[in-house]
């Protein structure tokens, strides 16, 4: 680099996120990335984000002398993540659009503005993505686990007390649902098969069929009473019996069904691909399940490390979604068979569809954040440079009671 004036600026898809002592360079594009804790080079890039410099800053021949200056610039440089330019030949100062978050719809801006909420309403119906309806919590199986599966992930449950959704309040929900845009409707029990109206609440489904994932475990399977245009999601659960899974799978249509495996440890893991070796099944899911006594699993397993989290490249889209919603949650009501409304099964109900309409709740959740906005912004991930690169939590947080699922040192 020969020694003169430049202007000095990084690309507009580099994402940058400063923590204390230590900054982060990320190509949203490339997924090429520079740390470091140079204070030379954190004051330098510092420099790009004050609003009078609008992206560029002069490099003068004096801080090129500094050599940690001088090797940071040169690592943006060899990473294609930023630009020098010859004073000189521009004397006129350039101009380079920085990537900011600014929501005009931000939920806490809006709260700040005493309680306007009125741009959310205008949109409400639009925040339903995927609608979760337990039917009863009827089933005669008892898994070992049942009353714990469907906290971490979708899946069946039951309860000692009986009880399901009449076919009146199933029919309110879905004329509440019928011109909105929701994209995915998941049907699940206790064991749906022995829910009472469940011939009569086809007749709903139809007109959403393109949406529709039935729910069961193997041994509940009874092919009879699901029609065929329904998407089918088949839980498995350990120990399999394999002469009634063989069954089950055997009268399946294998294109519309997606078969979800519950597993504890790497010996089951085994005994999975088997299963999926020996039955040539092509749509399968893998649901690490948290006991309690298998933390050593999901560390080996679950937790994630660097590698894991550029294993390629996150687009600065994603990045922004991360700093404000949970995709894991958001868009997710749960109808339990009491009539209860949630918005993650870990958490408190935020209404009923017994008095409330699915509308008054969303627009409940969107300002209350029981857990669709839930985001990396607890300690230790608020400390760390890859707080917003790093998947939104999950289930497996809540359960396992720890908010950093990795291998990083914050």
């Amino acid at each position: 680099m020969e020694s003169k004036d430049y202007w000095f600026a990084l690309k507009s898809s580099l994402y940058v996120e400063f923590k204390e002592e230590k900054i982060l360079l990320y190509d949203t594009k490339s997924g090429s990335r520079i740390e470091t804790c140079q204070k030379n080079a954190i004051s330098l890039v510092s420099q790009l984000y004050e609003p009078e410099n609008l992206g560029v800053v002069i490099l003068t021949e004096e801080m090129q002398s500094h050599r940690d200056i001088d090797f940071f610039v040169r690592e943006v440089i060899e990473k294609q993540m930023g630009d020098l330019r010859d004073m000189g030949k521009m004397p006129n100062k350039p101009v380079r659009l920085i990537p900011i978050l600014n929501l005009q719809k931000d939920v806490e801006k809006l709260k700040k503005k005493e309680g306007n909420y009125s741009l959310i309403g205008t949109n409400t119906k639009n925040y339903l993505l995927v609608l979760n309806i337990y039917l009863n919590t009827n089933c005669f199986l008892r898994c070992p686990n049942c009353d714990q599966y469907y906290k971490q992930f979708s899946c069946c449950t039951t309860q000692k007390e009986k009880q399901k959704i009449t076919f009146e309040e199933l029919e309110h929900v879905f004329h509440q649902i019928e011109y909105s845009s929701i994209g995915k409707i998941n049907i699940l029990g206790g064991n749906i098969f022995e829910y009472s109206y469940i011939e009569q609440a086809y007749a709903l489904l139809d007109s959403f069929k393109d949406t529709i994932h039935c729910y069961f475990h193997y041994e509940n399977y009874k092919p009879y009473l699901l029609p065929n245009s329904l998407k089918l999601e088949m839980m498995v659960t350990f120990p399999v019996k394999e002469e009634v899974f063989k069954n089950t799978w055997d009268s399946l249509d294998k294109e519309k069904t997606t078969i979800r495996f519950i597993i504890e440890n790497v010996v089951q893991y085994e005994k999975v691909k088997l299963l999926i070796a020996n039955y040539s099944i092509e749509k399968y899911i893998i649901l690490p399940f948290y006991t309690g006594n298998n933390l050593k699993f999901f560390e080996e397993n679950v937790y994630l490390s660097r590698d894991n989290i550029f294993s390629k490249p996150i687009s600065m889209r994603e990045i922004f979604r991360n700093q404000k919603l949970n995709i894991n949650f958001f868009g997710s009501l749960f109808i339990l068979p009491d009539g209860e409304l949630k918005s993650n099964m870990n958490v408190a109900a935020i209404g009923n569809i017994k008095t409330d309409s699915l509308l008054s709740v969303i627009f409940k959740e969107m300002i209350d954040n029981t857990s669709w906005r839930t985001i990396r912004d607890k300690q230790p991930c608020n400390k760390c440079i890859y707080q917003f690169l790093c998947p939104a939590p999950s289930n497996y947080e809540t359960v396992i009671g720890k908010h950093d699922l990795c291998h990083i040192e914050h």
